[in-house]
Formats: structure tokens, sequence, C-alpha cells
């Protein structure tokens, strides 16, 4: 029991110090201007397709058939809607949190390709790498967008869908599903948050060590 014991507590303190290298990775990769530009760009494109998505597909309905003037305009109360006018507290919360993630999981995701891409003598590994992150973030992208939806109004954009196979309840379901989804989508991007600021982290780390003790002739090049 002891043993066991030990290792359950080897295994946690384990787990917390990959999370605390992560987040240092994530608060290193903040002092980068492509990581911020990435960040932000995809923070206000997600950010505004996902509030849109909340009220189902009526927005884009809408987008599609207005005038420009009228397409800036939803446009515009979607970016707003990011910051929680116009939304009720907790589906912005929500909405927020989802775009929060996938902007820090697609910012560290360049970063690390661009900090691999400069080591050629690591290219093939950085290359798998690099491609199982952009699954991950994919992945975690795609769930959220299924999983958009208003749980307090009862509008998700699989709603139609579970309509057509099921003649009653299928806003319960649907919502249902939208918030397994949600959750999923969190943790795929949590999970892939945690290996992704390891690795900004190291790469990060590494690359100042490189920079400190490069001779002049190196620094040159």
């Amino acid at each position: 029991m002891t043993s066991g014991g030990k290792s359950w507590s080897y295994a946690l303190v384990r787990w917390l110090d990959e999370w605390k290298i992560a987040f240092s990775g994530i608060i290193l990769a903040t002092r980068d201007a492509k990581f911020l530009l990435t960040f932000g760009i995809t923070f206000i494109i997600f950010g505004t397709i996902m509030t849109l998505l909340s009220g189902g597909t009526a927005a884009f309905d809408l987008f599609g058939a207005t005038d420009l003037t009228g397409k800036f305009q939803i446009i515009g109360d979607g970016f707003l809607g990011l910051f929680g006018i116009g939304r009720s507290f907790w589906d912005w919360v929500l909405t927020f949190s989802v775009t929060l993630l996938q902007s820090t999981l697609i910012g560290l995701v360049v970063l690390v390709w661009r900090h691999h891409r400069r080591n050629k003598k690591e290219q093939i590994v950085a290359t798998a790498t690099n491609s199982d992150n952009v699954q991950n973030a994919g992945l975690a992208a795609g769930l959220a967008v299924l999983g958009t939806g208003c749980p307090t109004c009862g509008t998700t954009l699989i709603a139609p869908l579970i309509g057509t196979l099921f003649s009653t309840s299928s806003y319960a379901l649907a919502s249902a599903i939208s918030g397994i989804l949600t959750a999923a989508a969190i943790i795929v991007a949590l999970f892939a948050l945690k290996r992704i600021g390891n690795d900004a982290y190291a790469l990060i780390i590494s690359a100042r060590y490189q920079k400190k003790h490069q001779t002049p002739k190196e620094a040159d090049l």
C-alpha cells in the first residue's frame, strides 16, 4: 500500500510539474511577437465565428442574404459578442474560454514549428511533431465548433441534424451532445496545450542558452 501510495504521489507531482513547465512555456512565448500576432489573429477570427455559431446557423444565413453594410454589422456583432456584449454571462464565459485556449494552442504550434525549422538536424522529428500538434489543434477546434450553441436558449449547431434522426426532444438531445463535445474540445485542447507548452519551454530555453554561449563568429552568421 505504501509503495502504491508513493507511486500515485510521484505521478501527481510529475503531472503538476509538467503543467508548471507548460505554463512557463506559455509565459515565455508571450514575449515572442509572432506568437502574439498569431494568437491575436486566431482569437479574433475563431472567436467571432464561435460567437456567430452560438445562435445556430441563423447569423450565416442572414450574412448571405444581406447587403455589405449588413455583413459588416453581423461581423461586428459577432466580434463584440466575444467580449460579452449582448451575450448571457455563462454562454460568454464558455465561448471566451474555448477561444482563449484555441488561440493559445495555435500560437504555440506556430512558435514550436518556427523553432524546429531552424534546426535542420531535427527536421524529420520536427515534421512528425508539428503534424501531431496541428492534428490536436484541429481536433480541438472541430469539436469546439460542433459543440457551439446557447445552453440557456436551447440552440445548438447540431440540433437540425438531431431533428432529422429523432422526432422529439431534438433540442434537448442536441444540447446534451453539444455539452459533451464542448467538454471534449476543452480536454483535448488542455492536453495538447500541456504537451506543446512543454516543447515551447524546452525550445525557448535551449535557444537562449545557445545564443548566450555562441561565439562571435556564430553570432554574425
